[in-house]
């Protein structure tokens, strides 16, 4: 569908980017590790195109190019299937990039789940560690 097709929309002199690689989770779809977001000639903000005449066409060809050629542009992910595992590469640079918790409760139970993710690791051998180290967690 449309929804999913990553391109610029453009009003005057306006251009935002459509980016739905950010938020495929939320339609049900595999999350895969977004794009860079575009330059959208950040000159051309807050200028709505009244003050004189502009060639837009002219200024914004390339997004207009990119935009007449949208069909290219869809971002194909397979379902989600089940639960994103902990450490699926979206998750792994989810945590090294971006906030996770708003309040101080959400901060302690993700603690908690992190350190029981982080337990099962060790004991399953994704972690290296000494023999005396996996006993004693066991």
């Amino acid at each position: 569908g449309q929804w999913c097709t990553r391109v610029p929309l453009i009003f005057f002199g306006t251009v935002e980017w459509h980016l739905p690689d950010r938020c495929l989770r939320q339609f049900g779809r595999e999350q895969c590790i977004s794009l860079e977001v575009p330059d959208s000639q950040r000159a051309f903000h807050g200028r709505d195109g009244r003050q004189g005449t502009r060639d837009w066409p002219t200024k914004l060809k390339n997004f207009i190019e990119i935009w007449e050629n949208r069909q290219l542009q869809d971002i194909v992910t397979p379902n989600q299937v089940g639960r994103m595992g902990y450490h699926d590469p979206y998750l792994d640079r989810y945590r090294q990039t971006s906030v996770r918790y708003m309040t101080p409760e959400g901060a302690a139970d993700g603690a908690l789940a992190d350190g029981i993710e982080r337990i099962k690791d060790m004991t399953t051998g994704r972690t290296e560690l000494g023999n005396e180290d996996v006993s004693f967690i066991r």
